[in-house]
């Protein structure tokens, strides 16, 4: 374990740690944030693409990827002047009318196809995080706030313990430095901090509810890092860029973030149907 990059790994940590959960306490703010995080993690997307011999709609890509999002927020928070329906329905047929202008006509499938995969794979699950934190039009975070919590305690965990005790690889030929071990910490952490948060955060809901949200976000945490590894490793990358120090990039940060919120936004309803 280096030192000086887990200094820096702890420290970047705390910091955006920090502004994150500080942001998530009002919907301006989550608002700019996560416009933020989405503009610089589709650019990386779309930068390691343009790097690797595609050729991507780069800067519609981005575009799109935020405007769905500040989109769907007004939709959810009823000042929406349109149906998100209206945004959505033109994404696929705008970045395909986007390949007449392209400079590589011999590609035009793939560069499609990898333009909108990046909308779909960045965008499309953050924007789905504005209908957890607005319930009714009322905007409340703590759905938000408890994914984030159990996400970094869950890979901080894991972080450590795969690290002293790990032994049995998890997906060697995805990510060689992910185990089982690691995995488990996680989970006992995940389980520490639902009881936590049951007792002394946010009461209102059952220690059960809040181990199994705890369990969600784990597993499809875990998927979303493998999937992410998978990435890097096509393009023999070690980080999606060196933003973040300790991290890597915007997308080594996220990753697992793209693939939670889906998850969570299901248990939410499904948990909300049934009680």
């Amino acid at each position: 374990m280096n030192r000086a990059n887990l200094k820096r790994r702890i420290l970047t940590g705390m910091f955006g740690g920090s502004l994150l959960l500080f942001s998530a306490l009002h919907e301006v703010s989550y608002l700019a944030v996560f416009v933020i995080i989405i503009f610089l993690s589709s650019r990386e997307y779309y930068k390691i693409l343009s790097n690797n011999n595609f050729r991507p709609n780069y800067n519609l890509g981005v575009f799109l990827s935020v405007i769905i999002f500040i989109t769907t927020y007004f939709y959810a928070s009823n000042e929406s002047l349109i149906g998100v329906h209206f945004v959505l329905i033109p994404i696929l047929p705008l970045v395909c009318l986007s390949a007449l202008y392209s400079s590589d006509n011999n590609k035009t499938l793939t560069n499609v196809s990898v333009t909108f995969f990046g909308i779909l794979y960045i965008s499309l699950p953050i924007s789905l995080l504005n209908f957890i934190v607005f319930n009714e039009y009322e905007y409340n975070s703590i759905y938000l706030m408890a994914t984030l919590l159990f996400l970094w305690t869950s890979e901080s965990a894991a972080y450590f313990g795969g690290s002293l005790f790990g032994k049995k690889k998890l997906f060697e030929s995805v990510s060689p430095m992910k185990t089982w071990e690691g995995v488990l910490f996680g989970f006992t952490a995940n389980i520490i901090l639902a009881y936590l948060i049951s007792e002394y955060l946010w009461p209102d809901q059952t220690l059960f509810f809040w181990i199994f949200f705890s369990i969600v976000v784990l597993i499809s945490g875990v998927f979303g890092d493998l999937f992410e590894s998978l990435l890097k490793r096509n393009f023999n990358l070690k980080d999606s860029s060196n933003k973040l120090p300790g991290h890597g990039g915007f997308l080594d940060r996220f990753d697992s973030f793209f693939f939670v919120i889906p998850y969570v936004y299901f248990y939410i309803k499904i948990i909300d149907q049934i009680t």
